[in-house]
């Protein structure tokens, strides 16, 4: 069987695209940007991740910016290739994504900048919890290690927390325990207002893919999770009885070569769940 190939960038690649990208901006003008999505797991790591996506959060950005952004890329070497500007409206308020795609080797690869975060708010919510660090040879703003927590347990429904995503933050909490307050993580979900939605988000990995966060019943007691609790253990019961799994959803097949394919299947995605925390 023919291995599928990975379609997320090496950190080599992608680290290129961000000493390119953040100096500039800054140098722009863009005096709140600070650095999301993976690449703020991967500057407490010790290795940093793969990714599809280089994530920035700016209250500040506009359409000039991303344009000139654009330009800066090309002259720099780099492959663009569209530019895109997406709103989408959320309970607080309407989000902007600005997003530049490029192609790092044969790969698509996706710059975006959100205006917002979580369910519509300013990103000057994160203030209190941003801080200066010293890596890959760049001055970078970054969630504090409690925010990055708070924020990846926040994610957004539907797509609300990949398995993969549970993973690699329980790695994060894993490296990082001695960096973190769980006080202070659930005193932030509840500020935020997210309580319900961590819960959740909680109950749904458990029920879906069978997993646990590190930490989890410091935020909260197991009988708010419960309802996950049942439902695993009727699954358990269900496979003993022989009842069988759930059938699969398949998708429907998309017509092109695989390089189409894998495009039009990431913006689909994009444009769908408007990725983000």
């Amino acid at each position: 069987m023919k291995r599928p190939s990975e379609i997320r960038t090496a950190p080599r690649d992608w680290l290129l695209v961000l000493k390119t990208a953040y100096p500039f901006l800054v140098n722009l003008g863009i005096g709140d940007l600070l650095l999301f999505g993976s690449q703020a797991l991967s500057v407490y790591l010790k290795s940093p991740l793969r990714s599809k996506d280089l994530d920035f959060v700016s209250s500040q950005i506009g359409p000039r910016h991303l344009e000139a952004l654009r330009k800066h890329l090309e002259s720099s070497g780099l492959e663009t290739r569209n530019t895109t500007v997406q709103s989408k409206p959320l309970a607080k308020a309407r989000m902007t994504i600005y997003t530049i795609e490029l192609r790092l080797g044969r790969k698509p690869f996706f710059l975006e900048i959100f205006d917002r975060i979580l369910d519509g708010r300013n990103p000057s919510i994160l203030t209190p919890h941003a801080q200066r660090t010293r890596k890959w040879n760049l001055d970078l703003w970054v969630p504090s290690p409690n925010a990055v927590v708070a924020l990846r347990l926040s994610f957004r429904q539907p797509e609300g927390i990949s398995r993969l995503n549970a993973i690699r933050l329980n790695n994060f909490i894993q490296q990082s325990r001695s960096k973190l307050n769980f006080n202070e993580i659930a005193t932030m979900i509840t500020q935020w207002g997210m309580d319900d939605r961590v819960k959740e988000n909680l109950r749904t990995l458990h029920k879906s893919h069978r997993l646990r966060i590190r930490g989890e019943n410091l935020l909260y007691p197991r009988i708010d999770l419960q309802p996950a609790q049942r439902a695993l253990r009727e699954m358990d019961l269900a496979r003993l009885k022989g009842k069988g799994s759930p059938k699969k959803h398949v998708r429907p097949r998309l017509r092109g070569s695989p390089a189409q394919v894998d495009v039009r299947e990431m913006r689909r995605k994009r444009f769908e769940s408007l990725s983000g925390y």
